[in-house]
């Protein structure tokens, strides 16, 4: 596939987030609630941090990925999908505490629905898939999961 529609990073993971942000960071936009906890993730219009699992640093391949149709990963152990608007292309990032990288992807659009999956073969790894959508998703677990994630299950919006 071509290079707009693909980009792998090798991210430096550490105090349990990978952010996805289409603006700059924001210390306030971090704060883990409660059920943010039990739900593995913050979710903003623009700025996603999700759980990573593994509570040590280390350092994990962030395959980020634009296409125009979602597909499981077999390897995958958790599944979320959330929206993501994206205001302008060139601010989008993956960061975890640690580092960011810009992400290169073909962005066209401003809204996508956004698949974050922690997968397992080898050594663990990370899929952020960007679909383009015409409405907002409702934010969910795809896979049921061992750290609580329950299919079709719906995660809540903001700081909770």
């Amino acid at each position: 596939m071509d290079s707009k529609y693909r980009q792998v990073v090798d991210l430096l993971i550490s105090h349990s987030q990978i952010q996805i942000r289409s603006r700059s960071f924001n210390e306030g936009l971090c704060q883990w609630g409660k059920v943010n906890l039990e739900q593995g993730a913050i979710i903003h219009k623009d700025y996603v941090i999700f759980d990573p699992l593994p509570d040590d640093a280390f350092g994990a391949n962030v395959h980020l990925i634009l296409t125009n149709e979602f597909e499981l990963d077999e390897n995958s152990q958790r599944c979320i999908v959330v929206p993501f608007y994206i205001e302008n292309k060139n601010d989008v990032e993956v960061a975890s505490a640690s580092e960011k990288f810009k992400v290169e992807l073909n962005f066209e659009n401003n809204l996508y629905s956004l698949y974050y999956e922690v997968c397992e073969g080898d050594e663990i790894f990370y899929k952020l898939t960007f679909v383009p959508s015409k409405e907002p998703i409702k934010p969910m677990y795809l896979l049921d999961d061992s750290w609580g994630g329950q299919k079709n299950k719906a995660l809540l919006i903001g700081m909770v």
